[in-house]
């Protein structure tokens, strides 16, 4: 059972979930499961342009609301 990262399409509050059978996630922030799953940090090196999101994740305060990968 996997730990995927998502990003939720309501609020978009960053958050880790772990997913059994494919269920859909529910964000721990508004209770929306309208959410959508990101690239994992530890697959990215250091934060670019690419990926914005990485750098917030990586220090602790995920938050995709401007994050171009999200968006």
């Amino acid at each position: 059972m996997p730990i995927y990262e998502f990003c939720c399409n309501q609020c978009q509050t960053g958050f880790e979930e772990l997913v059994r059978n494919g269920n859909a996630p529910i964000c721990p922030s508004c209770g929306s499961a309208d959410a959508r799953r990101l690239l994992s940090t530890f697959a990215v090196h250091a934060p670019s342009s690419d990926f914005p999101c990485a750098g917030a994740a990586a220090s602790g305060t995920p938050d995709c609301s401007s994050c171009a990968a999200c968006h």
